[in-house]
């Protein structure tokens, strides 16, 4: 499975119309899909650079997701920053 795969599988889990922010998607593919979380992390210097191009994956699934402004948040090294909101606007288009 491919990161862009695993971010959007968990996106379209999230529940519709409610806020998420990119710690949460990480959490869960750190939970659901750790193989492709350890397997694409090596690609980025830094955790912080890994989780925005997780971040930026989202956003660009604009037929299921919008943005919903800004969230303050704890992270997975315990500390709390900033981060874009999403919200789940409408079911994954059947293919």
């Amino acid at each position: 499975m491919e990161l862009e795969e695993a971010v959007r599988e968990i996106v379209t889990g999230m529940p519709l119309d409610v806020s998420f922010d990119v710690h949460t998607v990480v959490e869960k593919l750190l939970q659901e899909h750790d193989d492709v979380y350890l397997t694409n992390i090596g690609h980025y210097t830094s955790a912080s650079q890994y989780h925005s191009k997780i971040s930026a994956i989202v956003a660009h699934n604009t037929d299921i997701v919008e943005r919903a402004g800004n969230s303050f948040s704890k992270n997975i090294h315990d500390k709390y920053s900033e981060c874009h909101l999403f919200k789940r606007i409408k079911e994954q288009p059947v293919l």
